[in-house]
């Protein structure tokens, strides 16, 4: 393996295959992303925040490429590190990131994880929806505006990508006086106290023709793979900002012993303060805790857990306390300590907190059923086509190879998987072709397994039922909305583990069963469907583009499950133009199709 690394990393050493990158970029009001808006640009992004100061022009150079790190892990890293730099700036600095793709035979995107792109809905990172894919030895440069304070991260498109280390932190901070939760702690040192899991595997998953799916992780990592030593001092509280950058179904439950956590925002958005032992964060998920320094003097381990497929694996660092010499606690190994690890009562996840304002609600509501199961589908070898098909040649059905290879069948929204557009759908929306396309709610209308789902509001908000059917499988799922935040209204979980039909969803919601917070719900853009259960959220689509709704873990090693919320929004011309073109690209199963 490592001799198969180092041949790529010289082969993408030796071709750098000029730029594909947007270098006129002209956003739609003036030419602000790229004005020089300070005369300071030389100093770093990463400082206090002040009031009537202006914005900065915080300009990254991310170069992404297999390396093997010095101790000797195999990864796809940024810059030769992995995670990648971390991204510091304040509210409203222009962020620019040049990206070069230095992966042999890869095509790359990064997609900036709770960002809103007010304004810039083509910077998504989100490939043949947003933008081309950027191809080997190219570059490509986002430009966005940092419009939210909060947590953050970014990552590759990919799930191979990401789990093979393309990611990193990516914090917008504010002046201390807009935070709502400011007086609860009196230091933030997002620099060094910003704590990202991932998890290894024993091989690189990019480029690997094996099913992936079958790789379990063998460790779960806090931001690399040395302990992390949080210093801290006696009496003062601590703000720490907490990341899930796993691309699987793992969720993470973390603690420190003897040590409560007050929670004060996920997803980057503010909620009511609450007092647990151990917050538990899903894949993508983010958590902002305070933690008081106020145990004796001394060093406390802080762990963190997986369960579903990272089951078993666990991660360590350390609250090292002003004036504690913490190499006897390197010597001496992590203690068990019963209060911490028995303690599983006092714990919580984001969709159980309440935002700290009462939410607006939309008196026009557009009900949306997305029933989610793992399906099987009686697709036999010869039913797959790998024929090119032009106009010239009469179209024929084709089926994925993963419908018919997969006996344990792929996730599907509605009874369909999803199909990548042919052409970016937000620049170039009337290249895409209407048999690919079918309607959430009219799927039967496309005869295809696999289509472009499409979800269209008409001037209205949506409630969008996620509904885990739970006929196929006992997993979770994890989603990710692009672009916009999501009121959670509820959360439901069958107690006697049976599934949930469609028509049973209806008939409870018929009977007023379905209980939900209109009030304060949790505003977030990543959350959990539990099995043989569901999670209502409401969303306001007041802002232009195509945004992905996506489980990203539900597409490791086989087709991908989501749907577009598409939003007519004209991208100016002069933009579509300089924007790298996609040539003769193709995603995989368009090819194929």
């Amino acid at each position: 393996m490592k001799l198969l690394v180092c041949c790529l990393f010289v082969i993408a050493n030796i071709s750098d295959n000029g730029k594909a990158s947007l270098e006129s970029y002209k956003p739609t009001i003036g030419n602000m992303l790229f004005e020089d808006i300070t005369r300071n640009s030389d100093k770093s992004c990463n400082r206090p925040c002040k009031f009537n100061v202006k914005p900065r022009r915080c300009h990254y150079d991310f170069t992404i490429r297999p390396s093997i790190l010095q101790n000797g892990r195999a990864v796809i890293a940024i810059n030769g590190i992995s995670p990648g730099p971390p991204i510091n700036v304040c509210m409203n600095d222009v962020i620019v990131v040049e990206v070069r793709n230095k992966i042999p035979d890869q095509d790359i995107a990064v997609h900036w994880h709770g960002m809103e792109q007010k304004g810039t809905p083509h910077m998504d990172g989100v490939p043949m929806v947003t933008q081309c894919p950027i191809p080997y030895g190219s570059t490509y440069k986002y430009a966005f505006i940092a419009s939210s304070p909060g947590t953050f991260f970014y990552h590759a498109d990919s799930v191979s990508h990401q789990s093979d280390g393309v990611y990193g932190s990516l914090i917008v901070n504010q002046p201390q006086p807009l935070d709502p939760h400011s007086t609860l702690y009196d230091y933030d040192r997002s620099d060094e106290q910003t704590l990202l899991f991932g998890v290894k595997f024993s091989e690189l998953l990019t480029g690997n023709l094996e099913d992936i799916s079958q790789l379990q992780p063998t460790s779960l990592i806090i931001n690399d793979d040395e302990i992390l030593k949080m210093f801290v001092m006696q009496g003062f509280a601590y703000r720490l900002r907490l990341i899930s950058a796993i691309a699987i179904e793992c969720p993470v439950r973390f603690g420190i012993e003897f040590h409560d956590l007050v929670v004060i925002a996920t997803d980057g958005k503010p909620v009511k303060p609450v007092a647990v032992r151990n917050v538990v964060l899903h894949p993508g998920e983010r958590m902002d805790v305070v933690v008081r320094a106020s145990q004796q003097t001394g060093g406390y381990w802080a762990t963190a857990s997986a369960g579903g497929a990272c089951a078993g694996i666990t991660a360590n660092a350390m609250l090292v306390y002003s004036g504690f010499n913490y190499t006897s606690m390197l010597h001496q190994g992590q203690n068990v300590v019963e209060d911490f690890y028995e303690d599983t009562g006092s714990e919580i996840n984001g969709q159980m907190l309440e935002s700290l304002n009462d939410v607006a609600q939309s008196p026009r509501l557009k009900k949306v059923y997305l029933g989610i199961d793992r399906k099987s589908n009686n697709y036999m070898e010869y039913d797959v086509d790998f024929r090119y098909i032009s106009d010239a040649i009469p179209k024929k059905p084709f089926y994925p190879a993963f419908l018919g290879l997969r006996k344990s069948g792929v996730v599907q929204i509605n009874g369909k998987s999803f199909l990548y557009p042919n052409s970016p759908m937000l620049l170039y929306p009337r290249d895409v072709k209407n048999d690919f396309m079918c309607t959430v709610g009219e799927e039967d209308a496309n005869q295809e397994p696999q289509c472009v789902l499409l979800l269209e509001p008409n001037d209205e908000s949506l409630e969008i039922a996620l509904v885990n059917e739970g006929y196929g499988s006992s997993e979770s799922y994890t989603f990710h909305m692009h672009g916009y935040n999501m009121q959670v209204v509820s959360t439901w979980q069958s107690p006697d583990g049976k599934p949930i039909s469609k028509k049973e969803f209806q008939r409870l919601d018929k009977k007023g069963v379905i209980i939900r917070n209109t009030q304060n719900p949790p505003v977030k853009d990543t959350i959990v469907v539990p099995n043989k259960g569901y999670t209502i959220v409401r969303i306001r689509p007041e802002r232009g583009g195509s945004w992905l709704l996506e489980c990203r873990s539900c597409g490791v090693s086989s087709l991908p499950t989501a749907i577009i919320i598409n939003v007519p929004q004209k991208i100016p011309i002069s933009i579509v133009k300089s924007l790298s073109k996609c040539g003769s690209y193709r995603p995989p199963d368009v090819l194929l199709n």
